[in-house]
């Protein structure tokens, strides 16, 4: 929407539904891992809420703090939304529109193998706030929103992804798109008028 790819008016519907979709999944998984998440971790603490939601250092103690994440965040969606640039832009040769989904779900696996340990890969606010909203009403609390260190990490995974989302966007913007041919209009064949039907011949 800040490149004008999509309409703003369809940024909050879009939001809405994926943190919704994130949301009902979390409480899904909430529900059926019940009995096992109250066994291994009765409190609800840290030791679980990985499950759910992202934590700097992935919830262990590698010494990645708050600000580590969000450096994290910024550079592992910058490096999603250059490619799902690259991948959707007609004047690159893209895949397939029925692969396209399958490349990018491969995409995010790749990222989290190699982005995953420092902040858990969120790399899209509705991914983590969807969850983290669950983890907060099934018995997490408020620490649902703090990380293992006692900081308020919530917005971390929210405004990171932002800020890489635009900068990864506008660099592929600059560095290919600008230098890319535009896409050649199919003609519109509906344009042409037919001959008059005269019933006198």
């Amino acid at each position: 929407a800040v490149f004008k790819r999509l309409p703003w008016s369809k940024v909050g519907p879009y939001v809405l539904a994926q943190t919704a979709g994130a949301f009902t999944a979390a409480l899904i998984v909430r529900w059926n891992y019940a009995e096992t998440l109250a066994r291994t971790d009765p409190g609800h603490t840290k030791e679980t809420q990985t499950v759910f939601s992202t934590l700097p250092g992935n919830g262990l103690d590698i010494g990645v703090g708050m600000w580590g994440g969000f450096r994290d965040q910024i550079i592992g969606t910058a490096i999603l939304l250059f490619i799902v640039m690259a991948l959707t832009d007609a004047r690159n040769n893209p895949p397939l529109a029925n692969l396209t989904p399958v490349v990018v779900g491969l995409l995010v696996v790749a990222i989290g193998m190699s982005f995953g340990t420092n902040a858990g890969y969120a790399i899209n606010p509705a991914r983590d706030f969807g969850p983290r909203l669950v983890t907060f009403l099934t018995g997490y609390g408020g620490d649902a929103w703090l990380d293992q260190f006692g900081d308020p990490y919530w917005w971390v995974p929210i405004v990171g992804p932002l800020i890489g989302g635009i900068v990864g966007a506008g660099l592929y913007l600059f560095l290919i798109g600008r230098n890319l041919p535009p896409v050649e209009e199919p003609e519109d064949v509906s344009a042409e008028r037919k001959p008059e039907y005269d019933p006198a011949t």
